[in-house]
């Protein structure tokens, strides 16, 4: 079963696409001021805001009918987990749809590490469609990273297990995107074959 798509509402085409794009920006103001302190974890150190705005686009472009509350969910997708911003103030300012899926895809970073990383394998199974929509595209940016941008202090071990367990959390999630989940296999193939001939290079 697919993401639903667009709502189809009466008026002129012009008035519900600036809604959109309305309501769009305002997930991605409101993100960009939440992450305005945080950079990525590779020595490019990137700011945060470009890892969201990239997994709404990933769902944009392999599922371009999309509704609009899982691409700002996707832009939303950790302001919960790293900003401390609640479901209720989501909610508020946008909508509890989007709200919801936020949360769905937040962990509870009170748990250890290891056992936040086991739930997401334990939930995925039972996340909704949107929410297992955004944790996929979320993998694919993720992994992709591994390649790009490869986070400081990992060695190619801990990357090679980060990939195993991403394709793990995203096994149930396959469902809701050949398209995002054609590109997860590729990019997790070519971060394997380049890791794996980086630790037999290490290994002469």
């Amino acid at each position: 079963m697919k993401p639903r798509k667009s709502r189809g509402t009466l008026g002129n085409p012009f008035t519900i696409i600036s809604r959109f794009m309305q309501l769009l920006l305002k997930s991605v103001d409101f993100a960009a001021r939440a992450h305005r302190d945080q950079r990525r974890k590779g020595a490019a150190q990137e700011p945060y805001i470009n890892h969201p705005i990239e997994v709404s686009r990933l769902i944009v472009e392999c599922e371009p009918g999309t509704d609009e509350d899982i691409l700002c969910a996707a832009v939303l997708h950790d302001v919960i987990e790293d900003c401390g911003a609640t479901r209720d103030e989501i909610a508020a300012c946008f909508n509890d749809i989007i709200a919801d899926i936020v949360l769905e895809v937040s962990d509870d970073k009170a748990l250890p590490r290891d056992e936040r990383k086991a739930k997401q394998i334990e939930t995925a199974p039972s996340l909704t469609n949107g929410a297992k929509l955004v944790r996929l595209a979320d993998k694919v940016a993720n992994v992709g990273a591994m390649l790009t941008d490869t986070p400081v202090g990992w060695d190619e071990r801990q990357i090679l297990a980060y990939v195993d367990w991403a394709e793990a959390v995203i096994a149930p999630c396959r469902e809701v995107s050949e398209g995002l989940s054609e590109r997860f296999d590729a990019i997790a193939r070519d971060v394997r074959i380049f890791h794996q001939n980086e630790l037999k290079e290490a290994g002469k």
